[in-house]
């Protein structure tokens, strides 16, 4: 008996911690991913020292407040006071690359060795495209290390997985101050020996067109024999149309050729049965078209099945597709159709939860596939209103509602092939792709917001990169980070731990502890006084529904699943939704907004997933890439504006820079690995470098006369707000800025607010 007092005691006591646990995460958390409204409630790494000061200097009083946002879980903002070192930004020539070439053949297989020299700095790490990361996986080694030189080896088996293709990599080095340096080169990997492999010969690409597919890690041209007929695929190509008739009842063979290693791979395409035949399965009237491409319904392969139910998935309600499949996957249905459909549902990808299912005949291989359950319906809102208020700066903002507006204006995306799109997560998958989406009912209508904003805000006679400015500064701005979306995640976060017992993992909650430690969260927020740290009505509804519905959870995990899948993950906020028709959502919605807007422009852009760091916790987090002039950038403006005094301030920390820049608080993920770059960003618009303030000076500051320079131009617009980014030569302090103020505004005393990250500094002066 003593023994079950003590573990009721002990659940009990771990109740309260969690809730505890749960009270004090959502109190730090609450300036996560600062998108639109909060976003980044401290969009820099570091602190909010407020002091008084007289004409002399002299301190009359001080206090130190540290912010530490964090996101729903899925972003975190930076606000706790940064141990990084000041990174300088750009190309710093302060590395020269020693090796013989830059040129790396897997046909060698061997490591490769890399030396450099930096005069007076130490070696610190190399970041670049794939996965490279120092020491990680022992794929970078430094075998030599003094300052002003160092050697480092590449692990060759690493380099003979990465596709032949140039790639930049970040050198970095440090100097004794601990700024770091980010010096890009160029690394060539070629492959003398490549063959040519993945061979198909596909019909699916555009029914009733025949394509022969393949791979071939020489990047070079091919030459493609179907049937005896020889075809060109062209340099870099990995497909080639046969504009010759098809019969596609017969066999077929094809050849590919690699005209720079001259090795050759064959296939063979057997004839289908008369079944497959008679049903029409491989022709256009009984085949379906999904983000760009028009496929039979022959399934004849795993890849050809997951690509089907996607298109299922997508319909966003119960239906089904008749098909006509293989022999191999008739068997795999035969042997065990739940445990195939598992492994064809792990190989796609779908936002929202499903449940696939089909039906067969054991002698028949015409299969009906179906999607029996979903939860991809109409996107909730959370109800979140934020009443903290937005000063939208004339000297920082750069968007301004066109006087006319011209829907005239040939948008870019209008130029783009058209497919078909059946809602908005369907979409934005399609724009991201590059393609124009055609849409309907709320579909549409949340497509043509979107273009509304473009036909609004961004004329034809912009550039690209001032397009990007006016959409970055619209939505660090007028859109609010929506918290209530964030309390729910977290809330979510803490009933969802387990614990490994008996070699299984269980809710460390039960059903009853889990609900107390709802009703206790949710008091305790309705005690804040702060809008970011409450509940929204709406959302308090929701989630005491789903703990006494009538259909009661049974169990901790029917209560987690109620109230993540059927409520959080249909969220607006998590989609563009939330930006369009709500004004407030979190980094995905934010980052998905930005990508759809800059698209529609014909800006070449992608959401990039991964963690944001501060200090040595880490969260998901979502912002983007954009491609310009050959070079690639980083974007984020859910950490694009930062709060003084519950107002809000667009920033430009976190616009148009480089990944050098980025690696400080952002982690790009590629395939579960974290480090991974995909298109490594060496571009950086330097925005602080091109604002003019007076004569001779920008918002880089080097020396006094430019500080003085800049309070003077955001004091002269009627703003207490500053904005800079300081050389990394220059040394100044808080009482650097507030001595300038102090003679711009003609006064002997001023208080003032700052926070840094990296080299980016701001602050509320008055």
């Amino acid at each position: 008996m003593d023994n079950q007092n003590a573990k009721k005691s002990t659940k009990k006591l771990l109740t309260l911690t969690l809730v505890m646990l749960l009270v004090l995460v959502t109190i730090i958390s609450m300036t996560a991913c600062s998108i639109f409204t909060d976003a980044v409630k401290s969009v820099f790494n570091g602190e909010k020292a407020e002091t008084k000061t007289d004409k002399d200097g002299n301190s009359s009083s001080a206090s130190l407040v540290v912010e530490s946002p964090s996101e729903e879980g899925e972003d975190e903002d930076p606000g706790i006071i940064s141990t990084d070192p000041v990174v300088d930004v750009g190309e710093s020539e302060v590395v020269t690359i020693a090796a013989e070439s830059l040129v790396y053949d897997k046909a060698s297989e061997e490591d490769m060795q890399i030396s450099a020299t930096h005069e007076g700095k130490d070696y610190y790490g190399v970041i670049g495209m794939g996965l490279i990361s120092d020491g990680s996986n022992r794929r970078v080694v430094v075998t030599a290390r003094t300052r002003g030189s160092s050697t480092i080896v590449i692990d060759g088996e690493y380099l003979c997985t990465l596709p032949a293709d140039n790639y930049y990599i970040y050198y970095c080095v440090s100097d004794t101050s601990g700024r770091i340096y980010y010096e890009p080169f160029r690394l060539e990997v070629v492959n003398s020996v490549a063959e040519p492999t993945d061979l198909k010969i596909s019909y699916d690409i555009d029914c009733p067109n025949t394509y022969v597919c393949f791979r071939c890690d020489c990047g070079g041209a091919h030459r493609v024999s179907f049937d005896g007929v020889n075809f060109d695929a062209v340099k870099g190509a990995t497909r080639t149309r046969i504009n010759t008739a098809v019969d596609k009842a017969l066999s077929h063979t094809a050849v590919v050729t690699c005209l720079s290693s001259s090795r050759s791979a064959e296939v063979t395409k057997t004839a289908p049965t008369a079944e497959a035949i008679d049903g029409k399965y491989l022709l256009e009237e009984k085949s379906y078209s999904y983000k760009g491409h028009k496929a039979d319904a022959y399934i004849e392969d795993d890849a050809e099945a997951a690509d089907l139910l996607e298109y299922l998935a997508y319909q966003g309600a119960v239906t089904s597709m008749k098909a006509y499949v293989s022999e191999t996957i008739h068997q795999a249905i035969n042997e065990n159709a739940s445990g195939y459909l598992s492994s064809i549902q792990s190989a796609i990808s779908v936002p929202w939860s499903l449940q696939f299912g089909c039906s067969y005949s054991n002698v028949s291989r015409v299969v009906t596939f179906k999607i029996e359950g979903t939860n991809a319906g109409a996107t909730i809102s959370s109800g979140y209103t934020d009443t903290r208020s937005y000063e939208k700066l004339s000297v920082t903002s750069h968007y301004t509602p066109a006087e006319t507006v011209d829907r005239s204006r040939e948008l870019a995306i209008n130029g783009k092939t058209g497919v078909g799109v059946r809602n908005v997560k369907e979409l934005l998958a399609v724009v991201e792709a590059g393609y124009r989406p055609i849409a309907e009912d709320e579909t549409l209508a949340l497509y043509n917001k979107a273009k509304d904003f473009c036909y609004t805000y961004l004329s034809a006679e912009m550039s690209d990169v001032e397009k990007l400015h006016v959409i970055y500064d619209y939505l660090a701005g007028e859109i609010d980070y929506d918290y209530s979306a964030l309390n729910l995640f977290n809330l979510i976060a803490t009933i969802s731990q387990t614990e490994l017992v008996d070699g299984e993992y269980v809710y460390v909650l039960s059903l009853d502890e889990a609900k107390d430690a709802i009703v206790n969260a949710l008091a305790a927020a309705e005690l804040e006084t702060d809008p970011s740290k409450k509940f929204s009505s709406a959302m308090v509804d929701a989630i005491n529904a789903a703990m006494d519905s009538v259909n009661a959870p049974q169990t901790t995990d029917d209560l987690v699943a109620a109230l993540k899948v059927d409520y959080l993950q249909r969220l607006s906020a998590f989609s563009v939704e939330g930006v369009f028709d709500d004004g407030a959502a979190v980094c995905e919605g934010i980052s998905y907004a930005f990508m759809l807007l800059a698209r529609i422009e014909g800006i070449e852009c992608y959401q990039i997933t991964g963690v944001a760091s501060q200090g040595n916790s880490r969260v998901a987090h979502a912002w983007n890439k954009v491609h310009l002039d050959g070079k690639w950038y980083c974007i984020d403006a859910t950490w694009g504006n930062t709060f003084f005094n519950d107002t809000k301030y667009v920033t430009h920390r976190y616009f148009m820079v480089d990944d050098g820049t980025f690696s400080v608080d952002h982690i790009e993920t590629i395939n579960d690995s974290e480090a991974a770059v995909a298109n490594l960003a060496i571009g950086n618009v330097e925005y602080y470098k091109s604002v003019d303030t007076s004569a001779g000076h920008t918002l880089y500051v080097r020396n006094n006369a430019d500080v003085e320079a800049a309070v003077a131009y955001f004091h002269a617009a009627g703003s207490h707000y500053v904005e800079v980014m300081v050389d990394p030569s220059y040394k100044p302090t808080s009482g650097t800025f507030g001595n300038a103020y102090m003679k711009a505004a003609g006064t002997t005393k001023y208080s003032i607010t700052s926070s840094t990250t990296g080299n980016v500094f701001i602050a509320y002066i008055e």
